[in-house]
């Protein structure tokens, strides 16, 4: 077998590109969870021992898209019926309550509304949800870092008004969803309602209406993208001047439309890195800096401070349907992984019913707890943090993954045991990540998705057998 150190170069010289990692485990290691077996509130209070300071981030789950993009795999169904969306936000409210004395026990530090395209909804739909958040935590505006909202360009221009109001119930960063600036990929995406002018008019609003925080992304290798129609889009969203841009590497998941068109594999080609190379080159020259691997913000404006506070440890409160919940002791969801319109009516009557419990997760040992923050916080990470949850346990392997990263250029040891990405660092991140997963969750996440890929006829006539359909090894490397 490879030393890591072999490995990793491997990897890096074949320009593999994983998935971007942004949770861990990944929902697709998820199981059903036996009924009864867990209760939130005990959850709650065994994870509250767990953090010297205590403090949550919030995350409420808003399902609804109009159209569903063709790389999307998240939890999202498509309706408008305005019916469904006040029920929704009344069951929405009502866990929210039920939650109370979990928010009330912590520092809430960032409420993020998310989807889905959580914009559909309309202003007393927010301020119904709001309300609900001020009942039990009245000085949320004031104590909040960051309020936080996904939405679609075209949603911003249909109701500019209404965005306008959000911002003044509290929002601070608005996620918007641009993919590209490239008509044809724009078509590509599946976003043929939020064309270049409709991107652009909705960028002008935004800035119009003073948002402190407004996030955009790009994403490489989409079917016909070429370099020089990535850097078209780069060039241009530069000059648009955003505060916060993310920029993907397109992973087609066996559950998305994407794997059945024939355009696309499992795993993209090393190519795209130089348009990595080629994004971080302008962004910077333009006055961002590098947040993440994937994520550069204007210094003082821009930035996603939830997910920098879930990378470092701070748990995470999912409510509503598909919503995922991160803890020290289980991450789970009060669903299934696979969203359904019936899925949504029965959210609803158990929230009604105040049943909701955790039904699909993954019970976290002290191993995968190490392992979570290794995965998700190399970007600075003091191991000492580690050592209460017994990083003693697996400390050799992570000592060699670590020498083999800075033997390959990826990290710097700053102190005694501070490790911090180099640029080089940030550029293959989700390669080093991968290696730090547990031969369990490598397990799981690959039956996932092998049966996912099993039960979808086109993808198997135009995908094959999938070698690469997660992580960075083969199926004989990997389990």
């Amino acid at each position: 077998m490879n030393s890591p150190h072999d490995q990793l170069a491997e990897y890096i010289q074949q320009g593999v590109i994983p998935p971007y990692q942004y949770s861990y485990p990944p929902r697709s290691t998820y199981r059903p969870l036996d009924e009864g077996a867990w209760d939130v509130h005990d959850v709650w209070a065994r994870d509250l021992a767990n953090h010297p300071v205590p403090e949550l981030n919030l995350y409420l789950h808003v399902p609804f898209c109009r159209y569903k993009c063709g790389f999307c795999n998240l939890y999202t169904v498509i309706s408008t019926d305005e019916d469904l969306y006040d029920a929704y936000t009344d069951a929405l409210c009502t866990q929210l309550r039920d939650h109370a004395e979990i928010i009330r026990a912590r520092r809430l530090r960032t409420v993020y509304i998310g989807g889905g395209t959580p914009a559909l909804l309309s202003t007393r739909h927010f301020e119904q949800i709001f309300a609900a958040l001020g009942e039990i935590y009245p000085n949320w505006r004031s104590t909040v870092e960051e309020v936080a909202l996904e939405a679609t360009p075209d949603s911003i221009v249909a109701d500019p008004d209404g965005f306008g109001r959000l911002l003044d119930m509290g929002l601070t960063r608005a996620n918007i969803g641009i993919q590209s600036l490239v008509p044809q990929e724009i078509r590509e995406a599946g976003r043929g309602q939020a064309g270049e002018d409709v991107i652009r008019r909705a960028v002008e609003i935004v800035h119009e209406r003073g948002l402190p925080d407004l996030s955009t992304d790009l994403i490489m290798g989409f079917a016909g993208q070429t370099p020089e129609t990535w850097r078209h889009s780069v060039d241009e969203l530069a000059k648009l001047a955003p505060t916060t841009i993310s920029t993907y590497f397109l992973t087609v998941r066996p559950d998305a439309w994407f794997s059945r068109t024939g355009a696309y594999q499992y795993m993209w080609k090393p190519e795209l890195y130089e348009r990595y190379d080629y994004a971080r080159e302008v962004f910077t020259a333009h006055g961002y800096v590098q947040e993440g691997s994937v994520r550069y913000k204007k210094p003082g404006r821009g930035g996603y401070v939830q997910k920098v506070l879930t990378f470092h440890g701070v748990p995470l409160l999912g409510l509503g349907v598909g919503a995922r919940s991160y803890s020290s002791v289980l991450d789970y969801m009060t669903g299934s992984v696979k969203p359904s319109l019936s899925e949504v009516a029965d959210y609803i009557e158990n929230a009604r019913a105040h049943r909701l419990q955790p039904t699909t997760g993954f019970a976290l040992t002290p191993e995968e707890i190490v392992r979570k923050r290794l995965v998700l916080d190399t970007f600075d990470l003091d191991l000492s943090e580690l050592d209460r949850f017994g990083l003693d346990a697996i400390a050799p392997e992570v000592d060699r993954i670590l020498d083999a990263a800075q033997a390959n250029g990826l990290i710097h040891r700053v102190g005694p045991r501070r490790v911090q990405l180099t640029p080089k660092g940030f550029k293959y991140r989700d390669i080093l990540s991968w290696m730090f997963y547990s031969d369990h969750v490598k397990k799981l996440d690959r039956e996932y998705y092998e049966g996912l890929h099993e039960v979808n006829t086109r993808a198997r006539k135009n995908m094959g057998t999938p070698v690469r359909i997660t992580g960075i090894g083969t199926a004989r490397e990997t389990v």
